[in-house]
């Protein structure tokens, strides 16, 4: 499954938090655009890598996730991941390429979408206000 949603938007990896004290593991990833944000929480980690070069060029190329089966063929570009496969369950593989990579093998995948509409709304709404001010229409404390 690729996030279809930030098709043809820049992209960046805003956050990386992986708490490998817990059990089970747990890697949290929010990936940002101009539209939207997108969540991404991982549990029961069975492998990860993470490369992460420069924390300030941080654009992403591409997220894909995809749900590995349980039993039956795996993909071959996931044969590298082969010796962490449990047979107890299906796994989730994030990858997120850019120049900064991250890739996640887990247990269960949960994702959680926010839109930044509304807070781009928010940003026109406090400048036509500060515009109002400056021109003297706006209602407000004495200057």
């Amino acid at each position: 499954m690729i996030l279809e949603r930030f098709c043809g938007e820049f992209r960046w990896l805003s956050s990386v938090v992986l708490r490998t004290d817990l059990v089970p593991g747990e890697a949290v990833i929010r990936i940002e655009s101009a539209s939207a944000a997108v969540t991404l929480r991982l549990v029961g980690i069975v492998h990860i890598r993470a490369e992460l070069f420069d924390p300030e060029f941080a654009l992403v190329d591409e997220v894909v996730v995809r749900e590995l089966p349980r039993w039956g063929p795996w993909p071959a570009e996931a044969r590298h991941l082969l010796d962490h496969h449990n047979n107890r369950c299906a796994l989730h593989w994030l990858t997120v390429v850019g120049p900064n990579e991250v890739e996640v093998l887990a247990e269960d995948l949960s994702i959680d979408w926010t839109s930044n509409v509304l807070a781009d709304k928010e940003v026109d709404r406090i400048g036509s206000l500060d515009a109002s001010w400056r021109e003297g229409r706006a209602e407000g404390p004495e200057r």
